[in-house]
């Protein structure tokens, strides 16, 4: 046998042994019960013991146990309207800042493609911001800029909770940033980085944000039930998209304090499903679902969609504490930031895993990865609830995680790393 043989002879055995131990894990957990219908425990109790609490509905799973499958799908509960239509696999949801990582594969593309790279600056692109000329396109992504974020600031909250249908451009978003003070923080989630980093997009490529999008990712990771939008969704994609609800009572973080209402409190208990989009944009607009999104994570990390160059470029880490560079997320120093894409090191979740949780007014979607395991975890339910209620990550990721620990059916872990070095500027 050649080695693209003995590779594809070695994959397909080791799908046959995966697809074997899914087959008999039902007789291999303690309790007799079968891992699928643990999984389905799992969320049925979620969505009981959360509804009322998160302003759920309903709950959506995809784990993804291998490149090329096979894979576990579930979902609880319903829409949350009045025909009560089951969450499903043709269900949607708002993937929010998720998106950002969809962004930054993009512009890396397009540096593969010698348009751009990510070493020059705000300045050398979009010289309209002459405050934020110096910022190089790479901070931008690493959220490692001073730049403000559009979207705490009281000009986009007064809007936002008075008209949550307000068309907003792109310029506009940034220009209410630029009357707020720089952040002097080492790194400063800002979504306003994704804005400016879709504007480049667009001067670098020729194309819309939307269109780069759609050709540069979704196209080449084979995605079908991905769409973008600045502004309402269309209605095809609407009747797909359950209900909802914003239950946040938190102030803007540039609202005066101390602060008693928050500025988006005219939202709460409303269904933001169908409001306009634009607020978001290429910091979060996307709407997707978990299977999409895991064939997508596959996609991305398995070298489908940028080439090695630049998955490196993505994967160089800076810390999240310090803003400094870092080779990887540590039990000292737990989370890392790339070219927005997350990574965490947690002892009792497996050791260290990539990931990321995107939040809109009304949805969560969290995507899970863990290299040594060969594991994609996605999931998505339907509410922004109030700060600190927020168990989507550990009540669903989390327990599914532990069943599959528990009952063998992922691989062992790879052996442990060498000791952790001081991280290189990746400058």
């Amino acid at each position: 046998m050649d080695r693209e043989n003995k590779m594809s002879a070695k994959r397909a055995v080791d799908l046959l042994l995966l697809f074997a131990a899914l087959w008999w894990v039902g007789g291999a957990c303690a309790d007799d019960t079968p891992l699928t219908t643990q999984i389905q425990q799992t969320l049925d109790s979620y969505v009981a013991e959360r509804r009322d609490i998160e302003g759920i509905s309903g709950v959506s799973l995809y784990v993804s146990l291998g490149d090329h499958g096979p894979a576990i799908e579930a979902f609880s509960g319903d829409k949350g309207r009045e025909e009560k239509l089951p969450i499903n696999g043709d269900t949607l949801f708002q993937i929010g800042s998720n998106t950002k990582h969809f962004e930054a594969a993009v512009l890396l593309k397009l540096e593969a493609d010698g348009l751009l790279n990510i070493n020059q600056t705000v300045g050398d692109w979009l010289p309209q911001y002459p405050a934020w000329s110096g910022v190089k396109i790479r901070r931008l992504l690493n959220m490692t800029s001073p730049i403000p974020n559009y979207s705490e600031t009281v000009e986009i909250g007064q809007i936002m909770g008075n008209d949550p249908f307000h068309q907003f451009t792109k310029q506009q978003l940034v220009a209410a940033a630029s009357r707020v003070p720089d952040n002097p923080r080492g790194w400063f989630y800002s979504n306003t980085n994704n804005i400016l980093a879709a504007l480049i997009i667009e001067k670098a490529s020729g194309m819309s944000f939307k269109e780069a999008l759609e050709k540069l990712a979704f196209e080449r990771a084979g995605l079908h039930n991905s769409f973008y939008t600045e502004g309402i969704s269309a209605d095809d994609v609407l009747q797909r998209v359950p209900r909802g609800l914003f239950e946040n009572p938190a102030c803007l973080d540039y609202q005066p304090k101390p602060c008693e209402k928050s500025l988006l409190a005219p939202l709460i208990g409303r269904d933001m499903s169908g409001s306009n989009l634009s607020w978001a944009g290429a910091a979060g607009a996307i709407v997707s679902n978990p299977r999409d999104l895991a064939k997508w994570v596959r996609a991305l990390f398995g070298g489908r969609v940028i080439p090695q160059k630049q998955l490196d470029e993505m994967t160089t880490l800076v810390s999240q504490d310090t803003g400094e560079p870092v080779k990887r997320a540590t039990k000292a120093d737990p989370k890392a930031f790339g070219l927005d894409v997350g990574q965490i090191y947690n002892d009792s979740f497996g050791g260290r895993f990539w990931f990321y949780e995107g939040v809109t007014l009304g949805f969560r979607c969290i995507f899970v990865y863990w290299p040594q395991y060969d594991l994609v975890i996605t999931t998505a339910t339907n509410s922004q609830p109030a700060e600190g209620e927020d168990r989507l990550g550990d009540l669903v990721v989390g327990q599914v995680f532990d069943l599959l620990v528990k009952a063998r059916v992922i691989k062992a872990a790879t052996p442990p790393e060498p000791p952790d070095l001081p991280g290189g500027d990746p400058e």
